[in-house]
């Protein structure tokens, strides 16, 4: 493996500041699992710094987040970036698996990471793979047929959210809806973890395709989402309830307007997870489908003596 050199066949590293943006964005969205999470604008905002493993001159890339701590790198998965992996407009078989894994084991010493519902491993040796679960919802169908797939559950609430007079609104602001978020949370965290948001999904918003969503209970904002997409999936990244919007069934109809807005289009909704067994089942109440993902995390005899002395984990 070469850094900042591109020859066929081989895998090179290449530092933020080597890549070519347009190339490894195309790169992205070209590929049969085209996440938003992967692309430089998205990757700019939510990560502490990355860096990439490029193969065959941008025909397979990988990118890779990392962190750096008295002098030791290591590998982490940026929060609000549920998958990263290998993506490639061509398969991508165990080959090319193995050769990216091989590619990290030698830059990163500890890390932890998330690859995409297109790059199931297998049993690897020196990697630690657990299975995880993403649901999404293919919006190419009309809003009708997509609706005879809601759960009856998923029905009761919506029907609560219409006589609860709710108002859908399309203009929210980034940190109208992160304040509210920060008011409701169920676990309060410190006033920079939200200012810290807000910032994120800011820069976002000003660099790609980041939108909030709402729904108003008269002049009060009750529920709400943001979403980032591309030309293939909408992303749903944070949500947030007051007690009243909770009450009427808020993010039910913020979750059905979405679908209403984006049906018989070629999409995917991606509900990001989850492992979590209530999460699950809201999402499936609209017709949201299990997908496998797999994230590894590694410690080789190097990364337990850097992990022990700079005192980190994989998150």
């Amino acid at each position: 493996m070469k850094e900042g050199t591109r020859h066929r066949g081989t895998i090179s590293y290449l530092q933020r500041v080597e890549i070519d943006d347009e190339r490894w964005n195309r790169a992205i969205t070209s590929s049969g699992f085209a996440l938003v999470y992967a692309q430089s604008w998205y990757l700019d905002a939510c990560a502490d710094q990355w860096a990439a493993l490029v193969l065959s001159d941008y025909e397979y890339v990988m990118p890779v987040a990392f962190r750096i701590k008295l002098g030791f790198k290591y590998l982490y998965q940026p929060r609000f970036c549920q998958q990263l992996g290998i993506y490639s407009e061509k398969q991508i078989n165990a080959q090319i698996i193995a050769l990216f894994l091989d590619a990290l084991g030698k830059i990163f010493k500890l890390g932890d990471y998330a690859f995409n519902e297109g790059n199931l491993l297998g049993a690897k040796k020196g990697f630690e793979i657990t299975d995880n679960t993403n649901f999404t919802l293919h919006l190419t169908p009309f809003y009708k047929e997509l609706k005879q797939a809601y759960s009856s559950n998923c029905r009761r609430n919506l029907q609560k959210a219409s006589h609860s007079r709710l108002e859908f609104s399309e203009d929210v602001g980034i940190r109208e809806l992160v304040l509210l978020k920060k008011h409701h949370d169920h676990k309060r965290q410190a006033d920079e973890h939200y200012q810290d948001l807000i910032d994120m999904f800011s820069g976002m918003k000003e660099a790609g395709n980041v939108n909030a969503y709402g729904v108003k209970l008269g002049p009060d904002l009750c529920a709400g989402a943001i979403f980032a997409s591309n030309t293939k999936r909408i992303h749903y990244l944070l949500s947030v309830s007051t007690k009243a919007g909770k009450e009427s069934s808020g993010m039910f109809f913020v979750i059905d307007r979405l679908i209403q807005m984006h049906s018989g289009k070629d999409l995917y909704l991606d509900f990001e997870g989850s492992n979590i067994s209530s999460l699950a089942r809201f999402f499936e109440g609209f017709g949201a489908q299990a997908q496998l993902y797999q994230r590894i995390r590694f410690n080789n005899a190097l990364g337990k003596f850097v992990q022990k002395v700079i005192s980190v984990r994989p998150d």
